[in-house]
């Protein structure tokens, strides 16, 4: 389903054409900006829709990598995917079965670990402003963002501290220090692939917003303009005008 901002600018492009249809059975409509002609307006509206597509085109592979991800980090029972806390608990028994067991040095660090990890909750929808908003354009990275920057650095601190625990020998490979090491590279790659997705989508909405709102060229401009030159050239109280007049944008 398409978001609520979505739909404006889907509803803005329509009333556009609405306008655009309307301008076209003006008899002796001759604007003198030759970009508010009928066929003129219609080519412009026929790039803004390849804008909305464009930023469709790049908004599910965002979201792809982005459900990609939190699988990654916060696994997935029913697919068996075991997430980045599953994965510190079992380093936390192996050492707590070590001996020393509970009491030691390194269990206590390795705990503090694995609690810091786990009180990581995953977002339920990523924190980020609605395509085309203020806020969207802002260069900063959202809180959800730096969660998982912060969870791929304190599994990197767990697999450091496993690895200084003298004894540490897991049979099972994806606990050792290499596959702890190579379970952290894996995030940070979807932390990457992600990071990538959200700039390619970013752009498409910077260039998109720009076919709707700039001052000089944008739709609104021109929609407004066209209205204003149909005034112009017929009268506000022309029937030419009172056809397009109940069309806003």
């Amino acid at each position: 389903m398409a978001s609520t901002s979505e739909r404006s600018f889907g509803n803005k492009l329509q009333h556009a054409r609405d306008l655009q249809v309307a301008l076209g059975k003006i008899v002796g409509y001759k604007p003198d900006n030759l970009d508010l002609a009928p066929a003129a307006f219609d080519q412009y509206c026929d790039t803004v829709e390849e804008g909305n597509d464009g930023v469709a085109a790049k908004d599910q592979p965002l979201s792809d990598r982005r459900t990609a991800r939190r699988f990654a980090f916060f696994g997935d029972a029913k697919g068996a995917v075991e997430g980045l806390a599953t994965r510190a608990g079992r380093v936390r028994d192996f050492v707590g079965a070590m001996p020393g067991g509970k009491k030691s040095p390194s269990y206590k660090q390795i705990q503090k670990l694995v609690q810091k990890i786990s009180n990581y909750r995953p977002p339920r929808k990523p924190v980020t402003a609605p395509p085309g908003t203020p806020a969207a354009n802002k260069k900063e990275i959202s809180k959800s963002e730096a969660s998982y920057g912060s969870l791929v650095q304190a599994g990197r601190d767990l697999a450091a501290a496993a690895a200084g625990v003298p004894g540490y020998n897991p049979t099972a490979p994806d606990l050792q220090p290499a596959g702890l090491k190579a379970f952290m590279k894996n995030l940070n790659n979807h932390n990457r692939l992600v990071a990538e997705a959200r700039v390619d989508s970013g752009n498409v909405i910077a260039a998109r917003a720009l076919l709707y709102d700039d001052e000089k060229t944008g739709l609104q401009t021109r929609f407004h303009q066209a209205k204003a030159a149909v005034a112009s050239q017929f009268g506000r109280r022309s029937p030419e005008y009172k056809s397009i007049a109940h069309i806003r944008y």
